[in-house]
Parts: structure tokens; sequence; C-alpha cells
């Protein structure tokens, strides 16, 4: 009997956010293709996003899209409202998994969350919904060598399995997340500038 494929929801806010997860999954730091199904989450936080361009729609994306099954756009999914500010409340956390994993055809399989500040929606409000999913956190900036800005809650921290960040200061370990002993795991420099270099041309 073959083993269960596994789903990877990978979120994302920034075409900056998208091509460092992309790295990433090009790297292997995420398994083998064949063994995971691969959805990108996208999102967009800012003040007024229904006047602003979806990141799957950006110039460029295309050369991002090829890594990913499926893609599905987070405001579409609980719009009228805001990613940044939506959360579900405790008591609804298990009817809005049966409402995602119905919505994406996540069956009833194992799912890993790959997102960015833990801390804020809607990595918050995902990380909530699916709770006994393990999360890996990733980091696109330098915020990744500061302390955690807020007080994460233990039940979601201790689920955080790697923190993967860009090599942006060479040698300096990364403090975020430290408090739940998550260890830092840093993209490929090379592989990301090469998913740069496809956005750049693909933009062209």
């Amino acid at each position: 009997m073959s083993a269960i494929r596994s789903t990877q929801l990978f979120f994302a806010a920034s075409q900056y956010a998208a091509a460092t997860v992309t790295a990433a999954i090009r790297a292997g730091q995420f398994g083998p293709r064949a063994e995971h199904r691969r959805l990108l989450i996208v999102s967009d936080t800012s003040p007024a996003p229904e006047v602003g361009t979806p990141l799957d729609r950006m110039a460029g994306f295309a050369s991002l899209r090829t890594e990913f099954d499926e893609v599905h756009s987070w405001n579409a999914f609980i719009r009228p409202f805001h990613p940044a500010g939506w959360f579900p409340r405790e008591q609804d956390t298990l009817l809005w998994e049966r409402y995602l994993r119905l919505a994406w055809k996540l069956g009833d399989g194992p799912v890993e969350i790959a997102c960015e500040s833990i801390q804020a929606n809607p990595s918050s409000a995902v990380a909530k919904i699916f709770g006994e999913s393990p999360i890996h956190l990733y980091a696109d900036g330098l915020m990744s060598y500061g302390p955690t800005r807020s007080k994460i809650d233990p039940l979601i921290g201790t689920r955080v399995q790697r923190l993967l960040h860009l090599d942006l200061v060479p040698g300096l370990r990364p403090l975020l997340m430290t408090e739940f002993d998550v260890e830092p795991e840093v993209v490929p420099t090379i592989e990301f500038l090469k998913v740069l270099g496809e956005l750049a041309a693909s933009a062209e």
C-alpha cells in the first residue's frame, strides 16, 4: 500500500515571499514533489486589497506557478473580511478546518503549513484552524535576525519545525523563535537568485 500523500500549504503575501518558498522548494527543502500536493495560498494584507493587483496576477508569476499544483486566494475565501484582521473564534476552528478541507479538496490526509509572520494574520489564523499541523516558518527579510516581536501561543510555537531564512547576514544566527528552540535553516542563496532572475525575465 502506498503512503498517504500529504498536502503542503504555502502562504505568501508578496512576490518576494513567494520567491523565497519557491527557492526552498527547488532546493529540496520540502521533500520530493511526488510525495506532496502543493498549494500556494496568496493574500493581500494591504489597507485596500481590492484596488491592488493579486500576487498571482502580477507580472512574472508564471515562473513561480510551476512549483504548485493549485493556487488559491485567501482574500477571496474569507471575503468580506480583511485578511489582516480576521481570525476564527476558538470554538469555530474545527468547522473552519472542515470547510477548508472541503473547499480545497484536502481530504482527511496530513497537512503541513509554510508561512511567514506567525504572530500576525493570516498565518496565525491558519495555524489555529489546522491545530495539529506542523508549521514551517519562513522569513524573507532581516526580521529573522531579531527576537520574536510578539508573544506566541505555545500551542502554535511548539509546532514550528524550523525557520527557513535567506542568508542576508552571513555568519549571524537568527534569533526569531529561539524561545521555542526552533532551528534556523538557510535557503540557498544561489537558488533564490535563480528564482529572482526567472521572475525578472518572465516579467519583461
